[in-house]
């Protein structure tokens, strides 16, 4: 089983964001964190299942806190973020 590290992030009218640092192409959202981390174990799941998408191996939280550039890019602050780990079954 692989582990995804997932980023929950309010958004300006107040629901929760959720990306994926190493699957960009997946995201996901709830009104709750509880209803966006469930979101975001389905979105992973359904990303890990479409014909194309090929996920990479999954980084550990210290690679994606060194990834200033991906960082800036997406405007993401961790210290705002909420950061856990969404599991995708082999």
């Amino acid at each position: 089983m692989s582990h995804y590290i997932a980023l929950l992030l309010r958004s300006p009218v107040g629901e929760w964001n959720v990306v994926f640092p190493d699957v960009p192409e997946c995201q996901a959202h709830g009104y709750t964190v509880d209803d966006a981390t469930f979101a975001a174990m389905t979105a992973l799941s359904r990303c890990a299942a479409e014909d194309g998408v090929s996920l990479r191996p999954p980084r550990d939280l210290v690679d994606i806190e060194r990834d200033e550039e991906w960082l800036s890019r997406h405007n993401i602050d961790l210290r705002e973020a909420i950061v856990t780990m969404i599991s995708l079954p082999a």
